[in-house]
């Protein structure tokens, strides 16, 4: 056994759990701290090691710093080795075995950890709790058995941060985790075959782009649950009408091909849309920010016109058991349930942006809260879908009733910004104080994440009033108080309060107030007479409008106005064209338009901004404001 004897300038008591902090990633074997007479430490450890590759490793801290101090390490050229057939010679658990195709992984830069001998009966989520106390977790990979669907008794944890992993490295190994010693090792990585490198260096920009898709297809960003490619409508179309693909994309008819996949892409939207009602999907969800994913269930996108439901189950069923596998009848979008989280993340990462028939498939994690009711019950939808068409634009009215009021209440000059916040001092106790002047609504102090995970307060926060008067009073009194021995600063904020884990909002959405529809993100190859075509498909048109650059002259800006007759016919296209209408490969965004911001209605604005500002109030007017409230109140 090999072993390095290490030493420090002064006296310093080393624990045991430092020094195998210090030696991370390698192992140490058996520690030894040695004692003069007195019982007080020399200054001198001795680390034994279970091979020469590990002693080699830790000879490369030399001249380093443990907790402050000046380390220098030293190999012992006297320790004993050990004698054959020696138990330590046996102890194979102490590390993993490498297979062929495997190359160790410094557990420093990939922040991966093996952890092994784990109880059956433990769950990923018990694993999270476990490890998250350490550092934000990037992932947890937790295999279980195909046939028993039990944990295999090993997983895989992944941290955002590599220092993260090596703490929890150093104080979790070997501890009690639900009756069992849990053993970590660093996590090793599959070695790169020469052919996959070379072919992807030789490939084409086709081939690589595929491979580099393929390699962050897990990213957390957010498509557009409803695409549908361009090649799939026009198969999707060609069907339903008995027509053929170059009849729906010829080009030398009066309509613009544009337009007509626009329109055909509609249609199929608001099916499959309808499908999905009827069979239990939540659509609000789909609709909303970025938020928690589900584990288990998948939207797959991208998938042929006239694809089988069969035909899906038996591809993505390979990886696992499946529960629900909704297929529309125009076969572009689906979603796949599996029944355990492992599985369906085994599905994910093989099929993502794998060839399915001729095109690639598109996967996204569905929101957490798809399903409106596990067991969903249709009831005749054939026989109501006017009905249910009803509910939906009543319950669309009402939330946007809802959000009005709600934005009509946040009136300026609301919230105080509050400065030279002890660190110390709970959002209980600013809440406790500011609640004398008015009822509040809410109070925030700002906080960050230190290294480790904890909330740090940063020392000044937001308090929001209902009304500006409880804000303006507060700012008289309590400017200059004092709250946990600090002197707090007021001063009114224009900013809304923000919370640190904002919940998932509702998209903001205007209520009517007139006929016409602002669009945004208009492609700026297309012309005037292709959003008219769009657009009076729904009814009748009273003017299209897309400003130009530079005072009416070159091309549009990329925004233009539509103005219906009726506020009926305005409706029925915004209603069917806000969810996902793609026009020459951009998705068209809609908003209601205030129909009262005419030119003259801006010029007048501008003018009131610049000229008609509220003047300035003296101070000694202030002070005796201030005055003439505090007599008021006594």
């Amino acid at each position: 056994m090999d072993r390095v004897c290490r030493h420090s300038y002064g006296v310093l008591i080393f624990f045991q759990k430092q020094v195998r902090e210090f030696f991370v990633p390698t192992k140490p074997v058996a520690i030894r701290i040695i004692r003069n007479a007195n019982g007080n430490t020399t200054g001198y450890v001795f680390v034994d090691f279970q091979s020469e590759e590990d002693l080699v490793k830790a000879l490369k801290r030399n001249n380093d710093y443990m907790g402050g101090r000046y380390i220098e390490l030293f190999r012992e050229n006297n320790a004993q080795t050990n004698k054959p057939g020696r138990k330590g010679d046996e102890q194979k658990w102490l590390k993993r075995e490498k297979k062929a195709d495997e190359d160790e992984e410094d557990l420093s830069d990939s922040g991966r950890l093996f952890v092994r001998n784990l109880p059956y009966t433990c769950t990923e989520e018990d694993l999270d709790k476990v490890f998250s106390k350490y550092g934000l977790l990037s992932e947890i990979h937790f295999p279980i058995d195909s046939l028993t669907k039990k944990p295999k008794g090993f997983a895989f944890v992944t941290y955002m941060m590599p220092e993260h992993a090596v703490k929890a490295f150093a104080e979790l190994d070997g501890e009690v985790f639900q009756g069992r010693m849990m053993h970590i090792l660093p996590s090793t990585i599959k070695k790169e075959k020469d052919e996959d490198v070379d072919a992807l260096g030789s490939s084409t920009y086709k081939k690589s782009k595929a491979a580099k898709d393929k390699a962050s297809s897990n990213s957390s960003h957010n498509w557009n649950s409803l695409f549908m490619g361009t090649n799939a409508v026009a198969e999707a179309i060609a069907a339903k009408y008995n027509a053929t693909k170059s009849q729906v994309l010829n080009h030398e008819g009066q309509s613009s091909v544009a337009v007509r996949m626009a329109l055909g892409e509609t249609q199929i939207v608001q099916e499959t849309r309808q499908f999905l009602m009827d069979n239990g999907v939540s659509l609000d969800s789909f609709s909303q920010g970025s938020g928690k994913r589900s584990k288990t269930v998948i939207l797959v996108k991208n998938i042929p016109a006239g694809t089988q439901v069969d035909e899906l189950e038996k591809v993505f069923k390979k990886y696992g058991d499946l529960g629900r596998v909704l297929l529309p009848s125009a076969g572009v979008t689906a979603i796949v349930e599996f029944l355990e989280p492992t599985e369906a993340k085994q599905a994910f990462t093989k099929l993502a942006y794998s060839k399915f028939q001729h095109v690639p498939l598109y996967l996204e994690w569905a929101p957490m809260d798809v399903f409106c009711s596990s067991n969903p019950e249709m009831k005749n939808p054939e026989k109501k879908p006017n009905n249910t068409a009803q509910d939906s634009e009543v319950k669309d009215e009402n939330e946007a009733d809802d959000l009005s009021e709600d934005e009509e209440e946040r009136i300026p000059g609301c919230t105080l910004f509050v400065k030279n916040v002890n660190f110390l001092t709970t959002e209980e106790t600013l809440m406790k104080a500011f609640g004398k002047c008015g009822s509040l609504k809410s109070c925030c102090i700002s906080k960050k994440r230190d290294k480790t995970g904890s909330l740090l307060s940063m020392g000044y926060g937001f308090v929001e009033y209902a009304k500006p008067e409880y804000a303006n009073k507060a700012l008289k009194l309590l400017q200059h108080c004092m709250v946990d021995d600090h002197q707090l600063e007021l001063k009114i904020s224009d900013r809304a309060t923000i919370s640190l884990n904002p919940a998932r909002k509702l998209q903001k959405v205007k209520k009517q107030k007139g006929s016409k529809i602002l669009i945004r993100n208009i492609p700026f190859q297309a012309k005037v007479k292709e959003i008219r075509e769009l657009f009076s498909t729904f009814g009748e048109i009273k003017t299209v409008r897309l400003p130009k650059k530079m005072a009416g002259t070159g091309a549009h800006r990329g925004f233009g106005f539509v103005d219906f007759l009726t506020k009926q016919d305005a409706k029925k296209a915004f209603n069917a064209l806000c969810h996902s209408t793609h026009l020459y490969g951009r998705r068209l965004v809609l908003e209601w338009a205030d129909s009262e911001d005419t030119v003259e209605m801006l010029r007048r604005k501008t003018a009131e901004h610049y000229y008609d500002s509220p003047k300035k109030k003296k101070r000694s007017e202030i002070l005796d404001e201030i005055m003439d409230d505090m007599e008021k109140e006594d």
